[in-house]
């Protein structure tokens, strides 16, 4: 009988075990072009099981996709837990009411801004995000104290040789995304604030600053 019981008890574990490694790994063939020894796929495959990011209808996730403005909007907002707007109206001239992303702007004007353009205001939510966009808007969201970065120029000439491309007013911000060791350079010792950024790197980045 307590050979029995004994045996019992393996089974369970072996079969518990089983069903750990099956759901630990399992999530790492979601996505076709996303393979589990690709950098960015635990950071795809966290965000996706958090809710935050989804694939495509055909099975991928365009890591290599630029990530347009309403996109990163949505993402945000749903990582920083802010509350969806109910607003029915938006301040800005090219946010139509029926786009699936008109919530996710509104909730979103404390820290992504938009601009003026043709006299009036817009979001331009179809344009690719920036990295420096996505690096002020974060800053913003987690509302990090800036304050201490007095020279934020010089903080981030330090590090990379192109500061004079990130817009002057958004300099403390880059600072503090950067020492925080949200978002990074490149290998040529570069910021690329106004490149286009990719999906990969915007879920990297979004690990970084909001992690479980």
């Amino acid at each position: 009988m307590q050979k029995k019981g004994i045996t019992l008890i393996a089974t369970v574990v072996v079969l518990v075990l089983a069903t750990v490694l099956i759901s630990g790994f399992s999530h790492n063939v979601v996505f076709t072009d996303v393979p589990k020894d690709a950098w960015e796929a635990p950071y795809v495959y966290d965000l996706v099981e958090r809710g935050i990011v989804s694939g495509y209808g055909d099975g991928t996730f365009g890591p290599n996709a630029p990530v347009q403005r309403c996109e990163y909007a949505k993402m945000l907002v749903g990582i920083s837990d802010t509350p969806i707007s109910t607003s029915v109206s938006t301040p800005y001239a090219d946010v139509p009411d029926w786009e699936w992303y008109f919530p996710y702007v509104n909730s979103s004007l404390s820290y992504i801004t938009g601009f003026t353009r043709d006299g009036e205001l817009k979001f331009a939510p179809e344009e690719n995000a920036t990295r420096e966009d996505v690096a002020v808007a974060l800053v913003k969201a987690l509302k990090v104290n800036t304050s201490p970065y007095k020279d934020p120029a010089g903080f981030l000439r330090e590090r990379f040789s192109d500061v004079n491309t990130i817009s002057a007013h958004n300099l403390p911000y880059i600072a503090a995304a950067v020492d925080k060791g949200y978002i990074t350079g490149d290998t040529e010792g570069t910021f690329r604030g106004q490149d286009t950024i990719i999906r990969a790197e915007v879920v990297a980045i979004l690990c970084r600053a909001f992690p479980e």
